[in-house]
């Protein structure tokens, strides 16, 4: 726990949950109280059952996988020192006049049987995609996602760069690199639904199935087998809402290519329809 069990959530009124820490430390800028990939969760105690549950916070910006101890993600504390933060170098490119989008995964795109790298991707790939004449590129699966082979459609942390690739600051060095090679980059959004996974995502996240989600069959996606938001919350909203923003001002995406418009426009998901 990164503020143990000493430091409650506050209510506000506009229905979120809020702590504050100080550090003896903050006037003299030195021993930050949480240190770099401090693990951090959210402890909760659900009111009728008194269960205390676990979870990762819901905007955490990174989290990382330890196969060595479980196949669920923990969240981290990113702030790296100043020297260390990427600086954008390029302005994003005027908008195309006509568009030619190459699709690409960062993961699998190199030819080599292994996870390829923000870095690699960079040097490689975004080389070649400028030679052959595209424009723009589409990136795929680059929202933290548990389960690899769903080409980053089962999301668990909406708010964190995957760190399968590398580091947040490489994503962003990426990005500004296609930005000087005048190309634009989307990244591929998926509001659409989310991962039914409940220790590193967001189902069941309070201990309801509702806080995000439809509740019961409605918030169910029957051939994903994942949970579907409830977009007439004003907080499920907002917390969409500010996810682009968040994409687009952290890291200089451009756009957005939205994933299962279907789903997100009609009750029936496109099923059987």
């Amino acid at each position: 726990m990164a503020f143990g069990r000493s430091h409650y959530l506050q209510k506000t009124d506009s229905l979120q949950y809020h702590t504050t820490r100080k550090s003896r430390y903050a006037s003299k800028a030195r021993n930050p109280l949480l240190r770099e990939l401090t693990a951090i969760q959210i402890s909760m105690v659900i009111p009728t059952s008194q269960e205390r549950i676990e979870r990762v916070p819901a905007w955490i910006t990174r989290v990382r996988q330890d196969l060595n101890f479980s196949p669920a993600y923990d969240g981290v504390f990113w702030n790296p020192p100043q020297h260390e933060r990427y600086i954008f170098k390029h302005p994003r490119p005027p908008k195309p006049k006509s568009a030619r989008i190459y699709e690409a995964h960062v993961g699998i795109s190199s030819p080599e049987l292994r996870i390829t790298t923000y870095k690699e991707f960079t040097h490689n790939v975004l080389p070649r995609i400028k030679h052959l004449g595209y424009n723009i590129i589409q990136l795929m699966a680059i929202m933290e996602h548990a389960y690899y082979a769903s080409f980053g459609y089962q999301i668990n942390s909406f708010f964190a760069a995957s760190s399968r690739f590398g580091t947040p600051e490489e994503l962003k060095e990426l990005i500004d690199t296609a930005h000087g090679m005048g190309i634009t980059v989307l990244l591929d959004m998926v509001h659409s639904h989310a991962s039914k996974n409940t220790t590193d995502g967001l189902n069941y996240f309070d201990g309801t199935d509702h806080l995000y989600f439809h509740e019961g069959a409605r918030g169910r996606h029957e051939q994903w087998d994942s949970r579907l938001f409830n977009y007439g919350s004003h907080e499920v909203l907002r917390f969409l809402l500010s996810n682009l923003r968040f994409w687009m001002e952290e890291y200089h995406f451009d756009g957005f290519r939205f994933d299962g418009v279907t789903s997100m426009l009609y009750t029936h998901h496109g099923i059987g329809s």
